[in-house]
């Protein structure tokens, strides 16, 4: 038998495990079998892998079991099925008693295409291939439940080689349409053996723990993440990790503090922002921090509802964040600490400890050194360090609410509108935040695309809630209710707000990813310390509310040493003046007009 994160064994008739997921599979896992196992353990779902003896063994006989899902492989159910020409009614008596199945891994082959026959009650059904390079989905509008903010869209993918398609046209009367496509289902669901029965097309499950270099794009993974996304956040919505609401923002890289910058006009910001409904966090370079206009910043003053601010580098040169340099990555964050700690004292303008690397470049080491320094997340576009830091992230970092694998701290991802509503869609279906980067140019034409873009997230079904970057890195944080009834929270940044909205007192316990324990000054809870321990690489500690009750946590950090690095010399000065400036000129004048800009890019292809 195996448990959750188990190795292989040859599996022993037992009594069920407390597991909710019953992995039906042989003694061996399949490839797509440890894909589904790394999916179920990164959401949080007990399992339990039983073969189709085991099951039929315990499934009927231990009645004082909890409610469980049978999730398999339609090749090796159906290969059963084809050595037990016999088998009676056993196939139904496997399904029987289960909440839900979910089946995947299916061929274009007689005893799989025996299987869907059986389950659909239709005696013609068909497996088919999807058509390639490109096919339409089309996600059923009324299983909200089940699809959330994908429901009702229509997604041109990419089909991997060997993703199938179900036709159906009768059987038991019971079919329902999920996902669709010009050559049929390719998730739909029936009922058989008293149970609903979720068949997925897909001829792989997207492996989580692969390295992705670059952000995931849900249009190239489509069959091989989406329905199991969907059914495992449906079926386990109880006992796996959800987030409560999807909290959204825009980033604006550069722009000063000045009325107008490039195409951006703040009062006209915030205008679109009224009509629209959304949020605006200006990525705020800190060299500029004595170049404000009061007229910029009493907007940001009056609407601190609609406009905030990060910190967006320092200097902002290319790789000042991407230096695997400790005592200049240190520099550079003090720097910017610095900087921007003098333009709250110019202005009263409060901001995010939240960064945002000069053109996305990290490297391994500056989460930690920015960590170490009051710094409680960023926010990034880039997904992997510079070519020089060694890439350590997955398709489960992308998929978490941040990317913890640089000295666990968090990075939360951005993305452009042209990355498409779907993949918004999908990060929602999967609770992370809804962030989306810009630039001056966004504002182009009054802002008509970004705009229209933000209308269709909006109209989404999803509860989406428009805040400022820094409430919005205070709310990232994903829950599950343990069996005692305690609330399990996992924080990812080292600042959050939780309230117990329930009418009863409340024990919430809390688990924080740490690389640097011993850095640890205190955990505040509502400004006073309180006790936690370390264990497995994580912080934990416990907290009762009252009903109603809000904790405000906080986790403080000693910091780092100061290491002696030289100062930027002249050269270095003048150069950082002049890329400044020559911006300014690029946004404020050259991009403004077609030909000037059309000539300057002919200039830049050139000189590449």
């Amino acid at each position: 038998m195996l448990l959750s994160q188990g190795q292989p064994s040859a599996v022993s008739h037992a009594p069920l495990t407390s597991a909710r997921a019953l992995l039906l599979c042989p003694e061996d896992l399949t490839l797509q079998d440890r894909n589904l196992t790394k999916i179920l353990d990164f959401l949080g779902i007990p399992w339990q892998a039983l073969t189709v003896g085991e099951l039929l063994g315990v499934s009927l006989r231990d009645y004082d079991a909890p409610p469980f899902c049978i999730l398999g492989s339609a090749s090796y159910l159906a290969q059963v099925l084809g050595d037990s020409p016999n088998s009676g009614d056993w196939p139904a008596d496997l399904l029987r008693g289960a909440t839900s199945v979910f089946l995947y891994g299916f061929q274009n082959t007689a005893p799989c295409n025996q299987l869907l026959r059986f389950l659909s009650g239709d005696a013609d059904a068909a497996i088919r291939h999807l058509s390639r390079p490109k096919a339409v989905a089309s996600i059923a509008g009324d299983k909200t439940e089940m699809c959330g903010p994908m429901s009702g869209m229509q997604v041109l993918f990419e089909p991997a080689e060997g993703d199938l398609a179900f036709s159906v046209t009768r059987g038991n009367g019971t079919l329902e349409s999920i996902i669709k496509a010009e050559a049929g289902e390719c998730f739909l669901s029936v009922t058989q053996g008293g149970a609903r029965v979720y068949l997925s097309g897909a001829s792989t499950i997207t492996d989580i723990s692969s390295l992705q270099a670059d952000y995931f794009d849900v249009k190239k993974h489509f069959c091989g993440a989406v329905p199991t996304v969907m059914y495992l956040k449906w079926a386990f919505r109880g006992i796996c990790w959800n987030s409560l609401e999807t909290s959204g923002c825009v980033i604006i890289d550069d722009p000063p503090l000045t009325p107008r910058y490039g195409f951006l006009c703040y009062r006209k910001v915030l205008e679109l922002m009224d009509q629209h409904n959304f949020t605006t966090t200006i990525a705020f370079i800190p060299w500029n921090w004595a170049r404000t206009n009061p007229h910029a910043v009493k907007i940001f003053r009056e609407r601190p509802d609609r406009f905030s601010l990060c910190v967006h580098g320092s200097d902002h040169m290319g790789n000042e964040f991407g230096t695997r340099s400790t005592a200049q990555l240190n520099r550079s964050v003090k720097t910017a600490r610095q900087r921007m700690d003098l333009l709250r004292q110019e202005t009263s303008l409060e901001h995010a400890r939240v960064m945002v690397f000069p053109r996305g470049a990290f490297s391994p080491e500056a989460g930690r050194a920015l960590k170490l320094s009051g710094f409680v997340a960023a926010a990034n576009t880039e997904v992997a360090p510079t070519d020089k830091g060694e890439n350590k992230t997955t398709v489960a970092d992308l998929w978490s609410m941040a990317i913890m694998k640089y000295g666990a701290f968090p990075i939360l991802t951005r993305r452009y509108p042209t990355h498409g509503v779907e993949n918004f869609a999908f990060d929602g279906l999967l609770g992370k935040p809804c962030l989306i980067v810009g630039h001056h140019e966004a504002f182009k034409n009054q802002g008509h695309d970004l705009v229209e873009f933000i209308d269709k997230l909006n109209s989404l079904k999803w509860k989406l809630r428009w805040r400022s970057l820094g409430d919005l890195v205070r709310q990232s944080f994903v829950s599950k209710e343990e069996p005692d009834g305690t609330t399990l929270i996992q924080m990812f940044a080292h600042q959050l707000v939780i309230e117990n909205q329930s009418a009863e007192p409340r024990r919430f316990a809390f688990l924080k990813e740490e690389a640097d324990p011993d850095f640890v000054k205190a955990v505040i809870v509502n400004q006073s310390p309180v006790d936690f321990g370390v264990s497995r690489r994580f912080l934990r500690w416990n907290v009762t509310l009252p009903p109603g009750g809000t904790a405000e946590v906080s986790i403080a950090y000693f910091e780092a040493p100061d290491l002696v690095t030289p100062a930027e010399g002249i050269a270095y000065n003048i150069k950082t003046h002049t890329r400044r400036y020559l911006s300014e000129l690029r946004d404020n004048y050259i991009s403004q007009n077609s030909l000037l800009s059309a000539g300057a890019a002919l200039v830049k292809g050139l000189l590449k």
